[in-house]
Formats: structure tokens, C-alpha cells, sequence
């Protein structure tokens, strides 16, 4: 008797995302619409969190690839900003999308300059952060700053 070849019926995730938003609400709302969209989304309550998920994965598990991160920029201790910085020495790769409320042309600078895939200023359109999360996703971090306005540069 031949064995059936077996086919999964679940979508494959269009890539995982760590999301890192310290508001538990902002967090849930942005989890629920990436997850909506494929993506497997692993949340972090604060930057030191996402780091940790970024390093180690969970206690006993191993370590995850991530291919897009999303943060607030504004979060008590590590903010996405030093994330942004962390990563850069140890995962040059790795697109990273800023979110901010508190969003001034410094904080753009700095984004732009430690190579953020994009910072949007909230309020924001949820379907563009999605559309950004769908490319940078598929292209990782660009070689050269980006052009749209809406993005770090």
C-alpha cells in the first residue's frame, strides 16, 4: 500500500513578525490585523523582551528567525530606537519598522540613519503598515535609503 502524499491545507505564514508595542490595547489591535494578513506574529510587552525574543527564542525553545520587525519607538527602558541600534550590530539584515506617537524630525533622522525599513507617525493607516510589513517581508532591508516620504529618510 502506497503512502498518500499529504497536503496541509493551512496557508503558509507570509512571514513572522516581532511585534513590539508596550500598549497592551495597540499591541493586541496590530497582532490581530498582521495575523489576519498571514503573518505568525510573537509579540514583546517592552524592548528588553524583544530583544530576548530576537537572542534566544523562549526558555527551552530555540532561537526563532524573525523576517520583519515592527516597534514603538517609545517604550519604558530599551525603546525601539536602541533596538533599532542593537540590531544593526548583530542582525544588519533584518527590516525594522518604527511606530511612534511621538514622531519629530530628530527621531526620523535617527531612524533613517541607523537604516529603519520605515517610522510612521500614529494615527497611521493600518493596511499601509501591512502593505510595508507584506514588502519589506519579501525585499529585507534596502540597500539604499528609501524614497517614500512615509518611510525612515
Amino acid at each position: 500500500m502506497s503512502n498518500p502524499q499529504i497536503t496541509s491545507t493551512e496557508p503558509r505564514p507570509a512571514g513572522r513578525v516581532l511585534l513590539a508595542e508596550d500598549d497592551p490595547a495597540m499591541r493586541a489591535l496590530l497582532a490581530r490585523r498582521l495575523r489576519r494578513a498571514g503573518f505568525d506574529v510573537i509579540e514583546a510587552r517592552n524592548g528588553v523582551e524583544a530583544l530576548e525574543r530576537l537572542a534566544f527564542g523562549w526558555v527551552g525553545t530555540p532561537r526563532i528567525r524573525f523576517d520583519v520587525v515592527v516597534s514603538d519607538v517609545r517604550m519604558p527602558g530599551y525603546d525601539g530606537l536602541n533596538i533599532l541600534a542593537s540590531l544593526r550590530q548583530t542582525a544588519a539584515h533584518l527590516p525594522i519598522i518604527l511606530i511612534t506617537a511621538f514622531g519629530t524630525t530628530a527621531t526620523h533622522a535617527t531612524a533613517a540613519r541607523l537604516g529603519a525599513y520605515a517610522i510612521l507617525d500614529k494615527p497611521f493607516d493600518l493596511d499601509h503598515l501591512i502593505a510595508l510589513v507584506e514588502e519589506a517581508a519579501r525585499v529585507g532591508t534596502p540597500s539604499s535609503p528609501p524614497v517614500d516620504s512615509t518611510r525612515a529618510g
